[in-house]
């Protein structure tokens, strides 16, 4: 009973942070590509502030819970997800988060600098792209650990 919550902890916690980060991606390629406004208000608040709730706290869970499953079940292999997924986070603290309090302070409603918003954005975007990856390569590890 136990093996199978930490199973399912480390899985959800990859998969919740994996999915946030591809949902910004295609976010940003669907308002830039078709030229379509910024997300505004309430929106544009939450993907912003939101950023640690979405992807540290996900990534934390699932490595405490890599961490015990690999001392329960006496199986090194859980370490290498949690190896991943302690990378997701700092790579969050370190590049992520910082973008993210610029955008925040951006309002994307004004025309005079909406140009400089759609690549900041964009930027944001593309740094989402190497969290996609340790997210998963985190979720193939807790795979290979499962079987």
């Amino acid at each position: 009973m136990l093996s199978t919550v930490l199973e399912a902890c480390t899985l959800l916690g990859a998969a919740f942070l994996t999915v946030y980060a591809i949902d910004v991606v295609v976010v940003e390629r669907l308002v830039n590509r078709a030229n379509q406004p910024l997300p505004c208000g309430a929106e544009w608040s939450a993907m912003c502030r939101r950023i640690h709730h979405r992807y540290i706290w996900p990534a934390a869970i699932s490595v405490a819970a890599a961490l015990v499953a690999s001392y329960y079940l006496q199986d090194d292999r859980w370490q290498v997800g949690a190896g991943l997924m302690i990378g997701a986070i700092c790579y969050t603290w370190d590049s992520i988060l910082p973008a993210g309090t610029v955008l925040n302070t951006v309002d994307p409603s004004r025309p005079a600098t909406l140009h400089l918003t759609r690549a900041r954005f964009r930027a944001y975007a593309i740094r989402h792209y190497r969290l996609i990856a340790l997210g998963l390569g985190a979720l193939a590890a807790y795979a290979w650990a499962h079987y």
